[in-house]
């Protein structure tokens, strides 16, 4: 006998499945993901930045963390993967930008 729940469950998960295999919808989440980490970012650590800057930096990083992520081949179908590692690059490059923007006005 098959359980209700685990169709339902199976049916949700290839909804989400096709729904991420849109480049759109792919290019859309990675720019929300950057956008909102950035603002984070900028928020929590009140750096000189305006949170337009840290924002626009932050979808870069998405960005970079996203391809750098099928670069190294991780299966499109675990695209919830490439989303948190496109987080996870959001997270470093704005990091990266605002350490050495730092050290550079400090000279």
């Amino acid at each position: 006998m098959v359980d209700p729940v685990e169709v339902i469950l199976e049916g949700h998960l290839n909804n989400l499945r096709t729904l991420l295999a849109n480049p759109v919808v792919v290019l859309i989440l990675i720019i929300l993901i950057g956008a909102i980490i950035g603002w984070l970012y900028e928020k929590q650590t009140h750096s000189p930045h305006g949170y337009i800057t840290s924002a626009l930096v932050g979808v870069a990083g998405s960005y970079t963390g996203y391809h750098l992520a099928a670069l190294i081949a991780v299966p499109n179908y675990v695209a919830i993967f490439r989303l948190i590692a496109a987080a996870i690059g959001a997270i470093v490059v704005l990091w990266a930008w605002r350490t050495f923007h730092l050290r550079r006005k400090r000279r």
